[in-house]
């Protein structure tokens, strides 16, 4: 890696824990001032009162970003019933009440018959996704109409973690890319006759980031340039489930030229539709196919 940050790029990734009142954009605005980085960017966005992980790709990380196939997330929140804001948090304007309160039977119920498996759901109005090239929260703000279309996304675990009270209902999900939480509060309340919207809420995990050992934004702006490294996961750490072939020297700087090469000890192993990482002494060299013992590389790496 190098590590000369005034003016080489860092490659690698940074396991951020994102604080409330900070946009994933902000995180990523900071950083790059900070440590002066060229090419950087997130996999996942927060809003920004949601807190928890936010992984940061620094160099060629960035490159993996849409490589990443193992990418289930987890979060925990807190539903509050009785109310419905527009922006399906506690930000927003209230629209409905209820003094209807659901019991734990019920809820429970709901979401084996309603929220586990490949579902769809409606975006909130105001989240970042685009409507005719503009993004819904930048309409909202306008007073604008418009609709957010349904979105298909796979729950695999949801359940209740703790009832705080008779207003509260704290839960656990384990869920797909493109799960809007503030949606599912939403949602849940409106299958249980009632109303509610979404507080507290923390992605645990993101793909192989946890919030175990994710690095608060303040312990990073206190870290010296020259230590960063010390916080950098490797360049291929989000596609640890990839099937990795070490090759020697010769084969790698051939792959880097953008050859396809033809490894003879790999000559038996067939595996044309799925992606393999190739690496030399630790260090990732291409995302390729391998057909009959041929190397055909996809996307390269200089790191």
């Amino acid at each position: 890696m190098l590590v000369n940050l005034n003016f080489v790029q860092q490659n690698g990734w940074l396991n951020i824990y994102k604080e409330k009142n900070y946009t994933s954009t902000d995180v990523i605005r900071i950083l790059k001032k900070k440590f002066s980085i060229s090419k950087i960017g997130h996999y996942g966005t927060l809003d920004p009162l949601a807190t928890g992980v936010l992984p940061v790709a620094l160099g060629e990380a960035t490159k993996t970003i849409k490589y990443i196939t193992y990418n289930e997330k987890k979060y925990s929140f807190i539903i509050k019933w009785g109310e419905e804001t527009d922006t399906c948090d506690e930000e927003g304007k209230v629209l409905k009440k209820s003094v209807n309160r659901p019991k734990v039977e019920e809820i429970e119920f709901n979401i084996k018959k309603y929220f586990i498996g490949k579902i769809f759901q409606k975006p909130p109005l105001y989240s970042a996704v685009k409507i005719n090239g503009k993004r819904a929260y930048e309409l909202a703000r306008k007073q604008i109409k418009f609709e957010t279309n349904f979105k298909e996304i796979n729950i695999y675990k949801f359940k209740i973690k703790k009832v705080l009270d008779d207003n509260n209902c704290k839960f656990e999900i384990y869920c797909s890319p493109g799960t809007y939480i503030r949606s599912l509060a939403r949602d849940l309340a409106h299958k249980l006759g009632t109303y509610g919207f979404a507080t507290d809420i923390v992605r645990n995990k993101n793909s192989f980031f946890l919030s175990d050992n994710a690095i608060f934004i303040n312990k990073i702006l206190n870290t010296k340039k020259d230590n960063l490294i010390k916080l950098v996961l490797p360049v291929d750490y989000a596609l640890k489930n990839y099937t990795q072939i070490n090759v020697e020297k010769k084969y790698s700087k051939m792959i880097k030229d953008g050859r396809i090469i033809n490894v003879e000890n790999l000559k038996k192993v067939n595996n044309t539709n799925n992606l393999i990482l190739i690496k030399c002494e630790n260090r990732l060299v291409s995302i390729a196919n391998l057909e009959k013992g041929y190397i055909i590389p996809r996307r390269n790496f200089n790191n």
